[in-house]
């Protein structure tokens, strides 16, 4: 992680990072995100530190407005009232998130039960609470009479809805055809190198050889079509790949 913070300020998260306790005396820094949980650092001066100290540094005003919940180490999310307090010399409290909303909303994510500051989540930012890989895994909602679906990582589930959303992470498994042979792919976008490499592994870039791939029965946004060098494309099961040599000579 880059250095973020001037040299008078205590680091939580290297400290806790490099397993040395957080020293006593300020000023100390910390991680604050939003819905996507994307973390700015901020600065606050003192080791206890209360919830409504969390929201000035945060720049969320009025607090009234907002909630803020601790980022455990474990991934979970405990919810920190304006005047309940936190000890930042604590192993794991380098990370808070702040929702400008008047209520959370709990769904389970692998079994485990989640409170969210905001009506709406988006795939990838349940990829990040899981702690899991964003490329190579899927996160699929828990729907009634089997009929689980994939949520993509730009995709929002409404929270608010009636019910509790569950959430299971897995390690994404499609099976494609290149050349009229199954490949696993554990991925959902492929480049031109990639897929030329599924027909011919030994492929490399070469002044005597292209390679042109055309592809069909692909997702809704990619159905069919032609991949060049420097493309990627997204795909899904039972897509087909033909990958074909041509000597530029």
């Amino acid at each position: 992680m880059n250095k973020q913070f001037e040299e008078q300020v205590e680091d939580v998260y290297a400290a806790v990072s490099a397993g040395r306790p957080v020293r006593d005396h300020g000023p100390f820094g910390v991680q604050i995100g939003d819905q996507s949980m994307q973390f700015v650092p901020a600065v606050v001066d003192d080791p206890v530190v209360t919830g409504s100290q969390i929201l000035g540094a945060a720049g969320a005003r009025p607090a009234s407005d907002f909630l803020v919940f601790q980022v455990l180490r474990d991934g979970a999310l405990e919810v920190i009232r304006p005047e309940e307090t936190v000890d930042l010399r604590s192993a794991g409290v380098e990370k808070f998130l702040v929702f400008r909303s008047d209520r959370s909303f709990r769904f389970f994510l692998d079994e485990r039960a989640f409170d969210w500051g905001a009506a709406h989540i988006s795939g990838r930012t349940i990829k990040r609470l899981a702690g899991v890989p964003g490329d190579t895994t899927d996160v699929w909602l828990d729907a009634a009479a089997g009929h689980d679906r994939v949520i993509e990582d730009k995709e929002l589930v409404d929270l608010a809805s009636p019910g509790t959303e569950r959430f299971v992470t897995r390690p994404i498994q499609i099976t494609i055809k290149v050349n009229s042979r199954d490949r696993l792919v554990d991925h959902r976008v492929l480049t031109y190198w990639e897929v030329v490499k599924l027909a011919y592994p030994e492929a490399a870039p070469s002044d005597q050889i292209i390679y042109s791939i055309d592809y069909a029965s692909g997702p809704r946004q990619n159905p069919n079509g032609s991949l060049v060098e420097g493309q990627s494309v997204l795909v899904k099961d039972g897509m087909k790949f033909y990958v074909t040599p041509t000597d530029k000579s």
